[in-house]
């Protein structure tokens, strides 16, 4: 880097923790130049836990994120961070009131992953529904059981949550032909009512859907959302999808309910813990596992990278990021 580039890029060094999942890092570096901003080199061990990264955070003035833990305390080691970003939608793992308390700017990728989040919401239906996963591994071991399945068409799809994903979601079920109920804490009547989607209470959401799928960020309100009051409310014909995080799902409740069949199934992408460990899902049939999949296509990660990358040089460069958790933090836009 010439001296006069160094000049250029001063005070808005980044760190982009997630380049490991891509191919283009080289790439990322040129994004960043072509915005005055600074790809910062520094070895990092995977996973990142909270004190490597409290090392990792000295002397840089932009962050991007997956699922590392960015705590108060790695916060306290960020002398000079002005503004962090998610490479996905959730920022659970932020401590955004800290964050806020320092003048840091928090960012997401909101919009980004909502068609690939939709389409293995449906992937994990249709392999319950279908017993796909049954199926094929019968197949593997030599077997030749055809199974029984349900078909998603006249089914009703209850979606909690209403937002991007929880919207691409309930498109996909009308295409299916399904029946859509809807419960956010917000009601958007317009789109509900061009696409025939009915908002209705929580508990009638349980009592009337046979898929329940969840798109509700982790907040102290939705966490354990779900919870054995919920599981009791479902149908035992009713399966549980779960693609918003793994604490709005309350996984002791959930076991339970599997156990004394409750519930006809579950598909899971996330997990109270994770990775998880000692999996108390595998004994069930009935459940179909991934391991937080949710955003992993190629055209996502590359539409979140590139947005996450987009959020910090905007901030560096005296911009809005396109999506800010913290509205209140301003720098001057």
């Amino acid at each position: 880097m010439s001296g006069k580039e160094r000049e250029r890029t001063m005070g808005k060094d980044v760190l982009v923790l997630t380049w490991k999942y891509f191919s283009a890092r080289e790439e990322i570096q040129r994004f960043l130049a072509e915005r005055g901003c600074r790809f910062v080199e520094r070895e990092i061990r995977y996973p990142v836990d909270e004190e490597q990264l409290c090392e990792l955070v000295r002397d840089i003035d932009g962050l991007v994120v997956g699922l590392e833990p960015v705590t108060a305390r790695v916060l306290s080691c960020a002398n000079r961070l002005k503004v962090i970003s998610t490479s996905g939608v959730g920022y659970d793992n932020i401590d955004v009131a800290e964050a806020t308390r320092r003048g840091i700017v928090v960012s997401n990728c909101h919009g980004a992953n909502e068609h690939s989040v939709a389409e293995l919401a449906f992937g994990l239906m249709l392999s319950l529904a279908q017993h796909i996963h049954r199926s094929d591994r019968a197949m593997r071991q030599g077997r030749w059981e055809p199974y029984f399945g349900v078909e998603l068409w006249g089914k009703t799809l209850g979606v909690v949550g209403l937002g991007r994903a929880g919207r691409a979601v309930a498109l996909l079920g009308r295409g299916f032909g399904m029946r859509v109920l809807a419960s956010d804490i917000v009601w958007d009547t317009t789109f509900a009512n061009a696409h025939e989607i009915s908002y209705v209470p929580l508990d009638k959401l349980l009592r009337e859907s046979d898929f329940v799928s969840l798109h509700v960020p982790l907040t102290p309100e939705t966490r354990y959302l779900i919870d054995e009051r919920a599981l009791a409310l479902m149908k035992p014909t009713a399966f549980l999808i779960n693609l918003a995080r793994g604490p709005v799902v309350k996984q002791s409740a959930l076991v339970e309910a599997l156990r004394r069949g409750q519930i006809a199934g579950a598909g899971l992408d996330v997990f109270e813990v994770e990775p998880i460990r000692d999996n108390p899902f595998i004994e069930f049939e009935n459940v179909v596992m991934t391991p937080h999949l949710g955003g992993s296509t190629q055209e996502a990660r590359e539409r979140t990278l590139y947005l996450a990358l987009t959020n910090v040089c905007n901030v560096l460069n005296g911009r809005p990021p396109h999506a800010q958790v913290n509205p209140e933090v301003c720098l001057g836009w």
